[in-house]
């Protein structure tokens, strides 16, 4: 159990970390070019820290929140590729990808 609590804080520092912030900030870019200011559709976000956990192919999978509704949210895995923090594979909730129009309704 004590070996579960210690990688468990591991996972919590790598996702606060200044790397990740980079990580999350460039990839909301990617998403919305304007991200993270008054015009972006992705104003702000935050770290879901209850939906932090290891991937079971590795890395760490985090959700986080979009300007503070939890129905708009990212899940991402954080990995280290060639020794650098990144991102892999990310998933976008349904509201979110419509408000970014990544997102077609059936005709």
């Amino acid at each position: 159990m004590l070996s579960t609590l210690l990688v468990y804080i591991q996972m919590i520092k790598v996702v606060y970390s200044d790397e990740a912030k980079e990580v999350f900030e460039q990839r909301l870019k990617n998403l919305d070019s304007k991200a993270l200011t008054k015009e972006g559709i992705i104003q702000s976000y935050a770290i879901d820290k209850e939906s932090i956990r290891r991937n079971p192919m590795g890395g760490i999978n985090v959700i986080l929140i979009i300007n503070e509704d939890s129905e708009m949210n990212i899940e991402y895995t954080l990995d280290k590729y060639n020794g650098k923090l990144d991102g892999g594979g990310a998933s976008i909730s349904g509201k979110l990808s419509k408000l970014l129009g990544r997102w077609e309704e059936n005709k």
